[in-house]
């Protein structure tokens, strides 16, 4: 007697209905693509009318142009992968929508039944390949099985258009006709700092540029000044700063810009070396009250949430790029005090966490197509080196941070390194069995070269892909904690 075989329903992959009520939503609220738009592609459709009517509504939207049943009708009807299914359907489609509190749900429905079928296909060819696979081994197949799978896994799939070497080129020769024709040798936005437009020959759109230093340094500070003045000079930035609030940044902003303590322009006073506070005095404060009024116009967006993960400032992000005013460039403050993901902070690896949210940096560095500045502590193995000027494999937690950058800087301030050998008292800290007369020469020439490097500092590009390495040296007004080019006036415009 032959055993029944029970077989389960077969599983639907078609969302055609989720994807009208989806569609139409988007057409009737355009402030519901924020909810779905990191989810979905107009691949993950299985009506390709609908998933190019989606292709349309979010390319409006995105570039801030209004977008409803009515403003998409001529592009609908005209376009041949969804005239004859809006001619037919529009009026239909229009009472399909469903509500914003439901729509991720619905996106997220779409994008998995999305990469089921992918998964179908890559079983389907699988199954062609053993029964044809020739001289293949079963080795070899399953290995081919692991690479398609590993894809599926690191894209769900998601489109991201090929582009011919006659693409690549055309946009390759677009951007550097516009440089040209600009009189520029920049190919990347402008960072405010001629040595480093020098040496990086701007930030490219795309790429990760990582500022690395000690604890102290002064980074922040460095990544606020290119901050302040790439937003002057090409649009809208986003900063997040997980160390420290926006008033505090904003502080350091205008601190630089009177050439006052930070502490003066927090608390309006000024604080002397025994302790003694006085208050500012009148025309102290109007510069500080005037310089404050000029940050006001400097487009920048901080969010200060402690502990963001990369997919939350991706959201925000998102949403500005689609804004009138969009998206020059992003700033991370910085990479270790982010979140990882929780299945990834449950295997207590940091290593695995910081690797994570370096990957998913750079991914959004790609997909908004704008700079990202990634801050990035410095572990302590500098410090024990006689030369104590960064290198790569200094960088705290992760190797995959200099392997996702573009571009990998060191901030160093020999001044600091020096200060580490004095003690309290302000003597030369004394080697052990160091004779007299040795130590007086150290600390005699640990002395002199203290005063020739203080406030000076140096950005070490110890990685630039397509680029030169080199330094680029900087003045730091330690008061302010403000940094100038190398080719600045001492007391010249901070931005």
């Amino acid at each position: 007697m032959s055993e029944s075989i029970f077989l389960p329903p077969k599983r639907s992959l078609d969302t055609f209905e989720a994807e009208c009520s989806l569609v139409a939503g988007v057409l009737l609220n355009s402030g519901s693509l924020e909810l779905v738009d990191d989810l979905l592609t107009p691949g993950a459709f299985t009506s390709e009318a609908l998933g190019e009517i989606y292709r349309i509504a979010r390319d409006r939207i995105q570039s801030g142009r209004a977008c409803d049943f009515i403003t998409i009708r001529g592009e609908a009807e005209t376009n041949p992968k969804t005239a004859e299914f809006w001619k037919a359907s529009a009026s239909k489609l229009a009472t399909a929508f469903v509500g914003k509190p439901v729509m991720r749900g619905y996106a997220q429905a779409i994008a998995d039944t999305a990469l089921l079928r992918s998964l179908k296909e890559e079983g389907e060819s699988l199954i062609l390949d053993v029964v044809h696979s020739g001289e293949k081994t079963g080795a070899v197949l399953v290995e081919e099985l692991q690479e398609r799978i590993e894809r599926l896994a690191l894209t769900g799939d998601t489109e991201r258009p090929m582009k011919t070497s006659a693409n690549a080129i055309d946009m390759l020769l677009e951007a550097t006709e516009a440089a040209w024709k600009a009189g520029s040798a920049l190919s990347g936005i402008d960072t405010g700092y001629e040595g480093l437009n020098g040496l990086l020959s701007g930030l490219k759109p795309g790429g990760v540029y990582v500022i690395a230093a000690r604890p102290g340094v002064g980074k922040s500070s460095l990544m606020l000044g290119i901050a302040m003045r790439a937003a002057q000079r090409n649009g809208r930035g986003l900063i997040w700063s997980g160390e420290m609030s926006a008033e505090e940044l904003m502080s350091k902003a205008i601190a630089g810009k009177v050439g006052m303590p930070v502490d003066a322009v927090m608390t309006g006073h000024w604080k002397f070396a025994d302790g003694e506070r006085r208050p500012l005095s009148r025309e102290d404060m109007e510069r500080i009250v005037s310089a404050g009024m000029a940050a006001r116009d400097i487009p920048l967006m901080v969010d200060d949430r402690e502990g963001a993960t990369v997919q939350q400032i991706l959201t925000r992000a998102r949403r500005m790029k689609r804004q009138k005013q969009g998206l020059a460039f992003i700033a991370l403050d910085y990479l270790q005090l982010m979140e990882a993901s929780a299945a990834v902070k449950r295997s207590g690896n940091r290593t695995a966490e910081v690797t994570e949210i370096s990957r998913d940096v750079a991914r959004m560095a790609r997909e908004l197509n704008v700079p990202v500045i990634a801050l990035s502590q410095l572990n302590r193995q500098s410090e024990n080196r006689e030369d104590r000027r960064p290198s790569l494999s200094d960088i705290r937690d992760s190797g995959a941070i200099e392997q996702d950058a573009r571009c990998v800087m060191a901030l160093y301030r020999e001044e600091m390194a020096l200060r580490l050998r004095i003690g309290e008292d302000g003597d030369v800290s004394r080697n052990n069995g160091e004779s007299d007369a040795a130590y007086q020469k150290r600390s005699g020439e640990v002395l002199d070269r203290l005063r020739q490097v203080t406030g000076l500092a140096e950005v070490i590009v110890l990685k630039n892909r397509g680029g030169r390495t080199g330094i680029v040296g900087m003045q730091f007004d330690g008061p302010s904690t403000w940094f100038r080019g190398s080719d600045e006036r001492q007391n010249s415009a901070a931005w």
